[in-house]
């Protein structure tokens, strides 16, 4: 096995660069460890967002879980993918990315899913080191309520922002 980091927010804790390493773990570590990050809150208001990769991979997956019906949305952070749910919750949170865009950017609600299939694709990448295949994605982008000011028609390039129509 090899080592595997966890950063930003789980549970009421953030992480930067070398704060959480679990060295060499075992299965039964990474079970608990998979059951911690995929774990919702009762609080509205906090939900892990992290980060979680093995040491000697270039990339990882991002996860964010919804407080309250623990869905869990992923991003493969090579290339900003987000996971695929093709039936998307109808009760699906709009989590904003961070409180610091203006307007707010949320996950894409599609991207949602069950967390026994979030924790099999964390655990496919801590095996691999690569994209999870066990998923699937669309490409990057966000839910807003009305496009950011700087975004201008020209821009194809940010093509991932999705107005919120309902």
């Amino acid at each position: 096995m090899v080592d595997i980091e966890v950063l930003r927010r789980v549970g009421r804790r953030y992480y930067r660069p070398g704060d959480r390493v679990l060295r060499q773990p075992g299965p039964a570590e990474v079970a608990d460890l998979l059951d911690e990050l995929c774990r919702p809150d009762e609080d509205p208001e906090w939900w892990n967002h992290g980060v979680v990769g093995r040491s000697d991979a270039d990339d990882g997956v991002e996860f964010m879980v919804a407080p309250l019906t623990g869905y869990v949305a992923l991003s493969w952070t090579g290339t900003a993918e987000r996971s695929l749910n093709p039936e998307p919750f109808a009760d699906a949170p709009l989590l904003p990315d961070n409180n610091d865009n203006d307007p707010p950017l949320y996950w894409p609600r599609s991207s949602y899913l069950p967390p026994a299939e979030a924790k099999k694709a964390l655990a496919e990448h801590i095996v691999t080191g690569a994209q999870p295949t066990c998923v699937t994605w669309q490409p990057w982008g966000f839910e807003v309520r009305q496009l950011p000011d700087w975004l201008k028609p020209e821009m194809p390039e940010y093509s991932g922002f999705h107005l919120i129509t309902d």
